[in-house]
């Protein structure tokens, strides 16, 4: 119950449409219960038997096409009314659906870098695209079908009751064994379904990464090897599909068994109450039709426990995704820093970080960069020059320790705010499927064609994207256009440009431009750097130099700190670093 109110908490806003999905399955249940008494009539009229005696009596003893012609509307009637309500009931599964999707995505949004590093990407994808449809599964497939599925049994056993009691008590004899076959057979199917989604998962997976890592695969002439684990997988997923239908099989023929059992008996005891004539034969014809009809609603609970069993693990993952308290707490009153006019000051008191306990990245970390400087930070790889970075934006928060930007603690800032005022240029500048345009104005979303331009001829990109067949409306991404990885790093330095932000974060921006281009970059950034805040890890030395100071950190720790000049002079690791690159 717990998880349905939880699912159903999602379905809340569109109670209007559950109240008419409801009157609708209420309306298709009595016109149901009409369909087949027109055709005992007719049955009982050709026998000459003055008759139905039992019938709803607004029938009343009509002539044979009059029957007839009812018997058409409330068929068409019938199946009018089921089509609206499927329609009814797929439109707000869906709604309900977006609404999951919508707060999944942005959940997925709000994520630090330790969450995300935290759990597996593909798990996470998978949850988002898959498992979320489990939501839809659970309100139209479980917990309408069981309510309709319920009201219809109950209906149907008060009617057949009404025509002839014995009938009805064989009837409904059937329903012990069925609930004994649905529990024996239950537990079985879900674990086999969930065993099959899982091995079926473990196939995709595999797929995705010999898609992705194709080329290092046939470098290496690992094909055969590759198809080996694919034909073992594939092996894997088939004999648990297999296991699965076995096992759905063999319920379907024990609940048909039931069903056909229950009919024996029936079409048993109903010759004997004709021919006793307690009932017509039309009335015997109505008595078996509403057998139908009480056996689908028995084979909709039995189906509804199968289903909820099959979505029961995909809304609980998701529901995991959406019930982790936030990891970065937000303030309740945010400080409002006033506008920056020449970069704003950064300070790092005390920072210790660690992405897994007992193994720090940042250790001690008391570092000032004042408003307008630029600070290079330097130092072997895993050294923490990155993740130092990543605490300015709060894509990280220190363990312990603070870091204040204009003297107000990060954590005290409102995080949309702090973040216009970060621009960010990672070491990998990924490309958005979309045009060169689309992926520039990530930088600034209401910027003009002009302003798109002047970041990306700043950034020394705008001659590369003119030669691309659409130019600035050339499609990038995966499927498309595919840019070199100095090109997607020029892009990325034109999104910093756009976004004219007063604190600048680089991570490597030179490191995939030749000599040449790196030139042309580093005057562009000379620029960028005017009258803002500039902090980048780098290490080429022609980057270094341009810094106002050099940070150098060594295994998460700050060895030292001052201008390019003094720590040559110093003798200390920039200064070695120096002499070993010549």
């Amino acid at each position: 119950m717990k998880l349905f109110r939880a699912v159903f908490r999602w379905y809340r806003a569109d109670w209007p449409r559950l109240v008419v999905a409801l009157a609708l399955a209420v309306l298709a249940t009595g016109l149901g219960l009409l369909k087949p008494w027109p055709v005992a009539l007719v049955v009982d009229q050709l026998r000459g038997v003055a008759g139905a005696a039992k019938s709803p009596g607004f029938f009343g003893t009509g002539r044979i096409p009059v029957l007839v012609g009812f018997l058409l509307g409330v068929s068409l009637a019938h199946a009018a009314v089921n089509a609206v309500l499927n329609l009814v009931l797929i439109d707000t599964g869906l709604r309900g659906l977006r609404r999951v999707r919508t707060a999944v995505f942005d959940w997925l949004l709000g994520l630090s870098l330790r969450r995300l590093w935290g759990n597996q990407a593909g798990d996470i994808q998978y949850r988002a695209t898959w498992d979320i449809y489990a939501f839809q599964t659970l309100f139209q497939h479980g917990g309408f079908a069981f309510l309709t599925a319920t009201g219809s049994l109950v209906a149907m056993t008060v009617v057949m009751w009404r025509l002839d009691p014995t009938l009805t008590w064989v009837a409904v004899a059937t329903v012990p064994p069925l609930l004994v076959t649905m529990r024996w057979f239950g537990r079985g199917m879900s674990e086999r379904a969930t065993a099959a989604q899982g091995a079926d998962g473990k196939l995709s997976s595999r797929l995705q990464q010999v898609v992705a890592h194709l080329p290092v695969l046939q470098s290496f002439t690992a094909e055969a090897a590759e198809a080996g684990r694919y034909a073992l997988e594939a092996d894997a997923a088939y004999a648990a599909r297999r296991r699965q239908h076995r096992t759905e099989l063999a319920y379907l023929a024990a609940v048909g068994g039931i069903f056909a059992v229950g009919t024996a008996g029936i079409v048993g005891f109903g010759v004997d109450a004709v021919r006793a004539g307690r009932i017509t034969l039309g009335e015997f014809l109505v008595f078996l039709a509403y057998l139908a009809q009480f056996y689908e609603p028995l084979n909709q609970l039995s189906n509804v426990g199968g289903t909820v069993s099959q979505a029961r693990a995909g809304a609980t993952r998701v529901l995991e995704l959406l019930e982790q308290p936030g990891e970065l707490p937000l303030p309740a009153r945010p400080v409002a820093l006033p506008k920056a006019t020449g970069g704003r000051s950064i300070r790092f008191e005390g920072v210790e970080f660690g992405y897994s306990p007992g193994h720090p990245a940042l250790s001690g970390i008391d570092l000032e960069v004042g408003a307008g400087e630029c600070i290079a930070l330097v130092g072997p790889s895993g050294a923490g020059k990155s993740t130092l970075l990543q605490l300015v934006p709060r894509f990280l928060d220190p363990d312990s320790g603070i870091v204040r930007i204009d003297g107000v603690d990060l954590r005290g800032l409102d995080l949309i705010a702090l973040r216009r005022d970060v621009a960010v240029m990672p070491q990998e500048s990924p490309l958005l499927a979309g045009t060169i345009a689309d992926n520039l104005r990530l930088g600034r979303a209401t910027a003009s064609r002009g302003e798109v331009e002047a970041a990306a001829r700043w950034a020394q990109a705008h001659a590369f994207i003119e030669r691309l067949p659409m130019g600035y409306d050339t499609v990038v991404g995966d499927g498309a256009v595919r840019l070199s990885v100095g090109e997607r790093q020029r892009i990325g330095l034109a999104r910093a440009f756009l976004k004219d932000a007063p604190v600048l974060l680089l991570d490597e921006p030179t490191s995939a431009l030749d000599a040449e281009s790196e030139s042309l970059v580093l005057a562009s950034l000379a620029e960028l750097r005017r009258g803002r805040t500039t902090i980048m890890v780098v290490h080429r030395l022609r980057t270094i130099e341009t810094a106002d100071r050099i940070a150098v950190l060594n295994a998460g720790r700050l060895l030292e700190v001052g201008a390019p000049a003094r720590l040559l002079r110093s003798g200390g690791w920039f200064a070695r670093m120096r002499e070993s690159q010549g």
